[in-house]
């Protein structure tokens, strides 16, 4: 039998400096030249372990509550034992002493503490930490005072604190951390006494040790949350239902007031500023619930939590409990919720029905981007039986909003210039508008001047991206009209039809001119159809929401309708806005032409969008399809793509400035005469010009990888074999259809 192998040996010696270092790092070592990295390299020193900090979520089951995690090896090498002091010291940190705790799952020199228990210096993971042990005896602590960094709280907590903090290990400037009923409170000891008075160090906490919180000291002044303009409607019917819900008298005391209100809205609408507003002025007690704070792993203790906080409120009643964000909390229940997401709605859901049956006063204000995404037991009657919608600001929404954010900022802008800036932020929210404050703010910085001026919000305006149009991806398309040769009555058809009812909306009214419901652009391939919608949306400066048809359809029943009512909801949040909708014959095709299925329910949708209860308002309906004649009917009627336009083969004008457009970008010889090609290539689209000076470019590379120029002899050698390829019968069905068209 072949002897067994000896024991992996996990540490070795430098040969050079003398320290220590695990095994897989000796290259590492040997390449910085014994230069003291400890996370490219981690070391043991003089009796130090020089490593790296990992997080981890729980401690290990029979861990101390205050334990460090090291791997056995690394211990031994600095002289620690189970249950031994070791000092973690970091730069920008105050240091830690948590008792040693064997882990064999760790790498041999990682340093693991649970992430749960640090402080925000703490916080980073891979962080450079020095570890020893002291071997020195610590003194028990006889009085230990402590003051809150980051939060303030009227109750006297320092009992509960001794009791979860006992035996742990604490210097003058150690953070310790807390949640309390949902709130990471950062406990800062100020001040220790022990029996041995000339002390100074390190303590113990123990049974006997005597807490007090900080007294007499000057407070921080709270600034109130600012609420921002434009959002008074909101406020003053969210405190109605509190109000009326808090009254005793009257009528409130023979019916049921409401006692539950879901505020909802895109993420950055100020849904959270609203209710921390109204918390400060209605000025009563109140209980944040945030949902990742409450979750525990043990079975029951999340539920209690939960319970325990009604009970305060109930306690301390007039009172308000805010839950920010409930869908983390009350999830809608699918096939993949978990059996504690039941639990804890059920239990959330017992608390509410709670409310009514003790007619206690208490108001539950919830919050959420999506009221889909909660379960639907919460939403009705009795429960968040109230649902408020903050809307994406619309222009006087905007024009309060900014007026409100400059009044406290040093500005030199008129009210004009306030509601022109207005005017181009749509699509902005709450929070891009306080960035736009914000961005302005640093130009006036960088400039050296004290007041903020017009400029300083227009460049903002180019940082800035309105949060509305986030999730959508959409780039504005940078084309300009001068990018497009010719086709300057069609521009102007477009910008009529399109462009005017949005921005002069005003005069379309005084006129009593109803602007157009659509446009659909129609001709041959490569006409620049596409392009010319890019280069709308670039010049109007509108939101451009663009939509080729097949990314609507889905294999599953339900979802591309939803997909259409989701996209003109985008479009209304963000208006003025613009649809473009190209190859729109593959979402428009007319009905009853092949099997029914999801293409004749998105399209049924469509129409119900187009012209349904929910206006349209300053949304405008742009489309491109080669073939109109195979769109259905109903979307051709007025009131939906009510604006046809033919864009067709370029003329001789157009295919003159498409070709100089083009030669204008290339290095050519004099003898390429742009007449005599605009003159030979009747016919072509204005694709097929783009890939005629393309090919001769490439014909002369093919002669001359060195060529300084195009010459018309390549021209001339491509225009051989080069033809127009739009069909005479493509082009007699636009002739039909728009014939068609005039008779019906």
């Amino acid at each position: 039998m072949a002897p067994k192998g000896s024991k992996k040996t996990l540490w070795v010696d430098c040969e050079r400096c003398g320290c220590s270092i695990t095994t897989n790092d000796k290259n590492i070592h040997v390449e910085l030249e014994c230069k003291k990295d400890q996370l490219k390299c981690p070391y043991v020193d003089d009796g130090k372990l020089f490593t790296w900090l990992q997080r981890t979520g729980v401690a290990p089951d029979g861990a101390p509550r205050d334990a460090v995690l090291v791997h056995p090896s690394a211990g031994t090498l600095i002289g620690a034992v189970i249950g031994c002091p070791l000092q973690l010291s970091r730069d920008g940190a105050p240091m830690m002493v948590k008792r040693m705790w064997p882990s064999k799952a760790s790498a041999p020199a990682a340093v693991i503490l649970p992430a749960a228990d640090l402080s925000s210096a703490w916080s980073n993971d891979n962080m450079k930490v020095t570890v020893s042990v002291i071997k020195e005896e610590i003194p028990q602590a006889t009085r230990v005072t402590i003051r809150l960094n980051n939060h303030k709280t009227d109750s006297d907590i320092t009992d509960i604190l001794k009791q979860h903090f006992y035996n742990n290990f604490v210097c003058i400037g150690s953070i310790l951390v807390y949640y309390y009923f949902g709130k990471k409170l950062e406990i800062e000891v100020i001040d220790l006494k022990s029996h041995n008075l000339d002390h100074k160090g390190w303590f113990v906490l123990s049974e006997n040790s005597i807490w007090s919180m900080e007294k007499d000291k000057v407070q921080k002044i709270k600034k109130k949350p600012q609420v921002l303009g434009g959002v008074d409607d909101i406020l003053e019917e969210i405190q109605t239902f509190i109000k009326i819900s808090f009254s005793m008298d009257g009528l409130t005391a023979n019916f049921q007031p409401t006692r539950g209100l879901l505020l909802y809205g895109h993420s950055g609408i100020g849904k959270t500023a609203i209710c921390k507003y109204l918390i400060e002025n209605i000025n009563c007690f109140y209980i944040e619930i945030n949902g990742p704070a409450i979750f525990s792993k043990y079975f029951g203790e999340t539920e209690g939590t939960m319970r325990s906080l009604f009970e305060k409120a109930v306690q301390n009643q007039p009172s308000i409990i805010l839950v920010d964000e409930i869908e983390t909390i009350c999830p809608r229940r699918s096939s993949g919720s978990t059996e504690q997401e039941r639990r804890i709605t059920s239990a959330f859901v017992n608390m509410l029905d709670s409310l009514h049956a003790d007619n206690s006063r208490v108001f539950v204000l919830a919050t959420t981007r999506k009221p889909e995404n909660i379960d639907p037991m919460l939403r009705r009657f009795g429960r968040l039986d109230k649902e408020i919608e903050v809307p994406v600001p619309d222009r006087i929404r905007r024009k309060e909003m900014v007026y409100s954010l400059l009044k406290n900022l040093p500005n030199k802008i008129s009210s004009e210039d306030i509601e022109n800036i207005s005017d181009l932020a749509h699509g902005y929210v709450a929070a891009d508008l306080v960035n736009l404050c914000t961005q302005a703010t640093m130009k006036c910085i960088k400039r050296s001047s004290d007041y903020i001026e017009r400029d300083d919000l227009i460049a903002a305006l180019t940082i800035v991206r309105p949060s509305a149009m986030r999730e959508l991806l959409i780039e504005i398309p940078n084309v300009r009209w001068t990018d497009i040769g010719g086709q300057d009555d069609l521009k102007l058809k477009l910008r009529q039809a399109v462009e005017w009812p949005l921005k002069h909306a005003e005069s379309f009214r005084r006129l009593g001119v109803k602007p157009p419901g659509g446009v659909l652009l129609y001709g041959p391939p490569g006409c620049s159809k596409t392009m010319i919608a890019k280069a709308l949306a670039t010049e109007s400066g509108l939101n451009f929401l663009s939509i080729k048809g097949p990314e609507l359809f889905s294999k599953w029943v339900g979802e591309s309708e939803r997909a259409v009512r989701d996209l003109f909801t985008k479009a209304r949040q963000v208006a003025p806005s613009i649809i473009f909708f190209d190859e729109m014959d593959a979402i428009g095709g007319e009905r009853g032409a092949g099997e029914a299925g999801v293409h004749e329910r998105v399209l049924a949708q469509l129409l119900t969008e187009l012209d349904g209860v929910v206006p349209l308002n300053s949304v405008t309906i742009l489309a491109a399809t080669n073939r109109p004649d195979r769109m259905d009917r109903a979307l051709l009627r007025p009131g939906r793509l009510d604006r046809l336009i033919y864009v067709p083969l370029p003329d001789f004008e157009t295919r003159l400035q498409i070709i100089e457009l083009k030669l204008s970008k290339m290095s050519t010889s004099d003898d390429v005469n742009s007449h005599n090609l605009a003159t030979r290539t009747e016919g072509f689209s204005g694709a097929e010009l783009q890939a005629l000076c393309h090919e001769a470019a490439l014909r002369a590379l093919e002669k001359d990888l060195d060529c300084p120029a195009v010459t018309m002899g390549h021209f001339e050698h491509v225009l051989k074999d080069f033809k127009p390829r739009t069909p005479e019968s493509l082009l007699k069905v636009y002739q039909e259809f728009a014939l068609g068209q005039k008779s019906g």
